[in-house]
């Protein structure tokens, strides 16, 4: 692993590797923190492109990542995620993510849609 002081933040990502399958509100907590820390941590692209299952932490790669955005929830874990980027400041990360036109207003269109509920 290039940073040593990432370690910690890669093994709570392959801590929760399995969890993110999980379904219902438990399962939606695992995605929410597991993207919450790749995109935290500019861990996103290492994630989306094998590099840190190729440094040794099997089973982290693309189909993790895509699974937080396929188990029937995507926009509820979308909303919470850009809720926590908001106020621990990553937002930028998620700017860089959604790089296709209108990606980003829609992320931020799902937080928006979720805060009126509360």
């Amino acid at each position: 692993m290039r940073d040593p002081s990432l370690r910690l933040i890669v093994d709570r990502l392959h801590g929760l590797r399995r969890k993110i399958y999980r379904c219902g509100e438990e399962g939606r907590k695992y995605r929410v923190e597991f993207l919450c820390l790749a995109f935290k941590h500019g861990l996103d692209g290492d994630l989306r492109h094998y590099r840190l299952w190729d440094e040794g932490w099997e089973e982290l790669g693309e189909r993790q990542w895509d699974t937080c955005f396929e188990m029937g929830d995507a926009e509820s874990v979308i909303a919470e995620v850009v809720m926590h980027a908001r106020q621990e400041d990553f937002l930028d990360a998620i700017r860089t993510y959604c790089n296709m036109p209108g990606a980003f207003e829609r992320w931020l269109s799902y937080a928006d849609k979720q805060s009126v509920l509360f």
